[in-house]
């Protein structure tokens, strides 16, 4: 049976974040992937310069005006959406998905709302109001966000479990997603994966093991693991897929960042950075079942 999915974020020449970071991990999956950029740069923001340009509302339009006419939105079986650079491009990507969610058959939507890290935004304020519009229109089925993000739209600062509980309920309140996957969360300097579902009404959460780097692109290449691992499972978040989409995501970046180790010169150097993730490298680990690797770490609130 053949998987599709449009896959809506930035583009770069060269590196692995944005669509680069999940549409080669998905289609070695076995999906069919569908790419609109929001963005064509020579590369990251990472490496401290980039050269090329947003896409602007105008042409994202016109891009989704000319797809319409070859097929129709509903065959894909999901619609991910990641980085988009301004608010009126994310207004022009939440007014089409939603005329597509009032139809019969409806794709599955994943939002990866991004907005920033580290305790700032890389994107504009305008941006936030137009993701709660989304997340409050019920047609969300899973939400990626980091903690950053997290904070930013529950309008809770996380700081301990019972913090978490609280930032979970409010989001609840505030918005309509049917799951909501926390990447990273730091809680008494160790990393954790949370996450809701609200079939099952539960929120539960599993260790990271932490590399002391960080590395750009990560986000999006959690988004595309999960999204696979989602549809998997008949698109229901349980402790196997996010133990599955956990594992692999830290093999691949433990890989990338022992080969960032072994290629450098001076091996007295730290690496804290690893700027380009080998997904194509590593990509053996994608096809690889993790689902019950760290069951019995999963802990529920």
């Amino acid at each position: 049976m053949n998987k599709s999915l449009l896959s809506i974020s930035s583009h770069v020449v060269h590196g692995y974040v944005g669509n680069r970071a999940m549409v080669f991990p998905l289609q070695y999956t076995g999906w069919d992937v569908d790419a609109l950029n929001t963005t064509n740069y020579s590369n990251h923001p990472g490496y401290g310069s980039f050269s090329g340009t947003a896409s602007s509302a105008e042409l994202v339009s016109d891009i989704l005006a000319g797809l319409s006419k070859i097929l129709k939105f509903n065959h894909y079986d999901i619609i991910l959406t990641g980085y988009t650079p301004n608010a009126d491009v994310l207004e022009v990507v939440k007014n089409e998905i939603l005329n597509i969610m009032h139809g019969p058959e409806k794709p599955k939507w994943i939002v990866d709302p991004v907005l920033g890290d580290n305790g700032r935004l890389y994107v504009s304020e305008k941006v936030i109001p137009v993701y709660k519009d989304i997340f409050a229109s019920g047609h969300v089925s899973l939400t990626t966000p980091n903690q950053f993000e997290f904070e930013t739209l529950s309008g809770v600062k996380v700081t301990s479990w019972d913090s978490i509980k609280e930032a979970v309920n409010r989001f609840n309140e505030l918005y309509k997603v049917d799951n909501l996957v926390i990447s990273s969360i730091h809680i008494d300097e160790e990393l954790y994966c949370v996450s809701y579902s609200k079939e099952s009404g539960k929120t539960f959460y599993i260790p990271i093991r932490q590399i002391p780097c960080n590395f750009n692109g990560s986000g999006d290449l959690f988004t595309a693991i999960l999204a696979n691992s989602y549809y998997d499972n008949e698109y229901r978040i349980t402790p196997e897929v996010i133990s599955d989409t956990v594992t692999k995501l830290h093999k691949i970046l433990d890989f990338s960042y022992q080969d960032e180790l072994n290629q450098t010169n001076n091996q007295d150097k730290e690496v804290t950075l690893v700027k380009d993730i080998r997904v194509i490298a590593a990509k053996d680990v994608l096809l690889e079942n993790h689902t019950l690797e760290l069951i019995e770490e999963v802990v529920y609130l």
